[in-house]
């Protein structure tokens, strides 16, 4: 009984380190606005659509409820959510911040290079 405790100590401390040292996500890749269409990359012709799909859904950061005090649901409330809380951080899922969407695969890198972009160009409506 006891090499059995020994033997799956053991092997439990070497799966622990594995899973540890494993590294589940991608690094974010490197973004850069050059081409990414400025003049098309605003809130209305393409942002609006990618937070209503992914965050102000119900239950998440629409006008009901909120989540953690972000309102994604227009573009006031997204411009604000983005310039004063860590929302990019969020979506690109950074140390130090918590991932979004929570409970869902991270969201495609072309998704978040056009909200990076749009923030860069001083998130035009």
């Amino acid at each position: 009984m006891r090499k059995f405790a020994w033997v799956s100590v053991v092997l439990g401390c070497m799966f622990f380190a594995y899973s540890c040292t494993k590294d589940k996500t991608p690094p974010p890749a490197n973004t850069t606005c050059t081409s990414v269409d400025s003049v098309a990359n605003t809130y209305n012709l393409r942002i609006k659509a990618i937070l209503d799909v992914n965050c102000a859904t119900v239950a998440c950061h629409d006008a009901v409820f909120y989540n953690s005090g972000v309102i994604l649901d227009n573009y006031t409330n997204s411009k604000a959510a983005f310039e004063s809380k860590p929302s990019l951080c969020a979506i690109k899922q950074e140390g130090g911040c918590l991932p979004m969407p929570q409970g869902a695969d991270k969201l495609a890198d072309s998704l978040i290079t056009y909200i990076q972009c749009w923030a860069e160009n001083g998130y035009p409506e």
